[in-house]
């Protein structure tokens, strides 16, 4: 199923037309599972020395204008015009020079670097009308965003960390991915920028880490002027990158002082590890079928006890699975036992939690796995053991 229709039947997200094409709504389970996808990253990333960061959505196109991109992206970004164009303000389109602002304050020594940004950002592009659709190509969307400044030898080290952090995400997520190496085209070398040593020497090592992890990979000649990538893809989709950029220290005049006492430039990679939440939320639906691995099932279990004599029993089941993080609801309307099931099962939550008249004198639950048959019976104990598991 397309994964509009399915988003929007499981209450993922919905598209509202007075607000406007372009900008859906993220509802409750929607945004519970972008959620515990930014969680996954940013622990990830953490656990690796990246410091969480909050930049400005907005500010004065004058740092656009010092990355020298603004001639380029101005017709692409919402802004207040000014008469002084320098002054105009504008919904940041991502976030790659205020990191680059961030790595100014104060100096550096190579002892420091690498040095690690991660945030989780909200960008904004004015895409044509024509082109937007669902969650695949909005107006507005939120990215996990990666900077790292590090030194020429550290290269090699850091590639190989990103493709590590990409293939926990992809595996996690159940994702097969296809990996490209994005090089200069050596016809038009004059339009790059960086020197023939730093691409040959980014790419040559980009190649040495998926060889040595025996990934297979296609090279392209389609790299940003700036410096070459690696990409990853999901139905011939861009997912993510892992993109070097000799230009933009120089641009912000960023430096680091080496172990002589002289001052370089650092060498800049950026990381988008899942690209855009809401586009990832797409792919997960189709994916699954809105089947979805109990890890990140916006709901995990439903209880649904079947008269409101069992809604006490239902609440201690309830809060002792919450004490554990289990995404727990019960069902307390006044619907008949069947009637909920099917609900739930509508919902494709996987775990069904059954309390009746048999289950409460004898101190159990009746449970139904999504998409399996048959009922099992558990108590409590087991129960929460069982989640505790999966966990």
């Amino acid at each position: 199923m397309e994964y509009s229709k399915l988003g929007k039947e499981l209450e993922i997200y919905t598209t509202i037309d007075y607000i406007g094409k372009g900008f859906p709504i993220i509802l409750p389970n929607g945004a519970k599972m972008i959620k515990i996808l930014r969680e996954m990253v940013e622990d990830e990333e953490e656990k690796r020395g990246y410091m969480v960061v909050r930049t400005p959505s907005a500010s004065r196109a004058e740092i656009y204008m010092i990355e020298d991109r603004w001639e380029i992206e101005k017709d692409e970004i919402f802004k207040i015009e000014n008469e002084d164009e320098i002054n105009s303000i504008v919904l940041r389109p991502y976030v790659k020079p205020f990191h680059c602002s961030m790595y100014q304050i104060g100096e550096h020594s190579y002892k420091e670097l690498p040095i690690k940004y991660s945030e989780t950002s909200t960008v904004f592009r004015d895409e044509p009308t024509s082109k937007l659709r669902g969650l695949t190509c909005m107006r507005q969307y939120s990215f996990s965003d990666a900077s790292i400044f590090m030194t020429f030898e550290q290269i090699e080290k850091i590639i190989k960390e990103s493709v590590e952090i990409e293939q926990i995400f992809m595996e996690k997520l159940g994702l097969n991915v296809e990996f490209k190496i994005s090089n200069w085209n050596d016809k038009a070398k004059e339009e790059y920028i960086g020197t023939i040593n730093e691409w040959n020497t980014c790419i040559s090592l980009m190649k040495k880490v998926l060889d040595e992890k025996n990934i297979k990979y296609e090279e392209n000649k389609y790299a940003k002027m700036y410096g070459p990538s690696i990409q990853l893809f999901y139905n011939s989709k861009l997912l993510a990158k892992i993109e070097v950029d000799f230009e933009v220290t120089h641009r912000f005049d960023l430096k680091y002082t080496d172990k002589d006492g002289k001052e370089k430039f650092p060498i800049y990679i950026h990381r988008q590890n899942l690209g855009c939440y809401e586009s990832m939320l797409a792919i997960l639906i189709e994916r699954y079928g809105g089947e979805f691995p109990t890890w990140i099932a916006p709901v995990q279990c439903v209880i649904i006890p079947e008269y409101d004599e069992y809604i006490d029993y239902a609440n201690k089941l309830k809060e002792e699975l919450k004490i554990r993080r289990v995404r727990v609801n019960i069902d307390y309307t006044d619907k008949g036992i069947n009637e909920k099931i099917e609900k739930a099962k509508k919902f494709k939550i996987p775990y069904i939690v059954l309390i009746g008249k048999k289950e409460y004198n004898n101190n159990y639950v009746s449970v139904i796995r999504y998409g399996k048959e048959g009922i099992k019976e558990y108590t409590l104990d087991e129960v929460i053991q069982r989640f505790e598991r999966r966990r």
